[in-house]
């Protein structure tokens, strides 16, 4: 059913010698009425009364027009919204970063949601949305999308499409929080041989990985201008990352903290040492530590598929690549403070080297088990044994 036309009336006024159209638009949908004058630009003092009667009447036609017409209004799809969103963040963020973010886009974001006019989405959908996604992603994948649609809807109420970011308002299960392995001394000493035993470049990507702590994009990025064997100093200030077939190299680590100066090894010095004179015997130009031997640079996708089938052909336990990294933080924190393990590892928060990144090995364990025994034995436990041996005495240290 249509809605009730609004209706204009208006009266011609002299309105400081100029004769004025004062007009009310009255909408019966709401029954409110509206204010609205123009001038004719007929002077009173010209006599011009009728012809300033004719023009009111245009203006007033024109108004009822206007008052009838609904305005033509943009009204964006979401997809729109996305698109923008990231293309703003591309000058802000890792060329990593922004692949990403395209990638969860484009696979899906923009075939479930894109077609949708911001105006009419809700809490619900996103939702639904969610709730569908789930079936077959993690909720960590989840948030990284959550991050993008939050964004683009931010935007929209910026641009007074929609009041409020009801993104803010959705609810995700609790993630599983992930625990990464850690090898002991013993095993990280096996790992160390199988690597020399199957050479370049896999044993100084597990050398840097587990010696240093290095990240996969730390270990394809250092350079041999980053290590000064004289000053015993081994700067990680670069960094490659791959998205399908696109090499990015960048001048910058992760964080502001990854880029870090890491004292060098004396049990690893020699070895660099001997990597570089190959590297230089075989006439191959200075630049990657970690590269083929005829020079070509590896990708850090390969580092971690070469380490997993080298810990299957040696009967190691199969860990990531950058459980690696974890080692170096787990075995260094037996006598390292929290925070030279944050400096060593390049952790932006010290929470992060503390929650996630160290983990108490089998021994550890075992030790604190004993210590709580001790305790126990000296409380609780110890009035049952005395009960036995001294009836119904009480025990002596209670």
């Amino acid at each position: 059913m249509a809605s009730p036309q609004k209706t204009v009336r208006g009266t011609l006024v002299d309105d400081r010698g100029t004769w004025t159209v004062r007009g009310r638009v009255y909408d019966p949908a709401t029954g409110k009425t509206r204010q609205r004058a123009k001038s004719t630009g007929f002077k009173v003092k010209d006599h011009t009364k009728r012809r300033a009667e004719e023009a009111m009447r245009e203006i007033l036609a024109q108004w009822e027009i206007e008052a009838n017409t609904a305005p033509v209004v943009h009204d964006p799809l979401f997809g729109e919204y996305v698109k923008k969103w990231i293309e703003r963040k591309s000058f802000k963020l890792r060329e990593n970063s922004v692949k990403s973010y395209w990638d969860y886009a484009n696979t899906h974001i923009l075939p479930n949601l894109g077609h949708l006019f911001i105006r009419n989405m809700t809490l619900q959908h996103l939702q639904d949305y969610y709730a569908e996604k789930l079936k077959t992603l993690s909720v960590n994948s989840l948030r990284k999308q959550h991050c993008v649609i939050s964004g683009a809807l931010l935007d929209a109420v910026r641009d007074k499409i929609i009041p409020v970011n009801f993104a803010d308002y959705v609810e995700f299960p609790k993630a599983e929080k992930f625990q990464g392995k850690a090898y002991s001394a013993e095993q990280v000493a096996s790992l160390l041989n199988a690597a020399k035993s199957e050479g370049e470049p896999i044993r100084a990507a597990i050398v840097l990985a587990v010696c240093y702590g290095l990240r996969r994009s730390e270990v394809c990025g250092l350079r041999w201008q980053d290590i000064d064997f004289d000053a015993g100093k081994l700067c990680v200030c670069n960094t490659v990352t791959i998205n399908g077939d696109l090499r990015l190299e960048g001048e910058r680590t992760k964080t502001a903290k990854s880029h870090r100066i890491i004292d060098l090894i004396p049990s690893t010095i020699p070895y660099l040492q001997e990597l570089k004179h190959a590297q230089e015997q075989n006439g191959i130009p200075l630049d990657k530590v970690v590269i083929w031997p005829d020079g070509r640079a590896v990708r850090p996708d390969y580092i971690s598929s070469r380490s997993r089938k080298l810990m299957e052909k040696y009967g190691l336990e199969r860990i990531r690549l950058h459980d690696m990294r974890h080692t170096a933080g787990t075995l260094l924190s037996a006598k390292a403070t929290m925070k030279q393990v944050q400096e060593f590892l390049g952790h932006e928060d010290i929470s992060t080297t503390a929650n996630t990144y160290v983990h108490l090995l089998d021994e550890d364990r075992k030790a604190t088990s004993g210590i709580m025994d001790s305790i126990l034995q000296e409380s609780v436990f110890c009035s049952e044994k005395c009960s036995e041996s001294v009836g119904e005495q009480r025990c002596q240290k209670l």
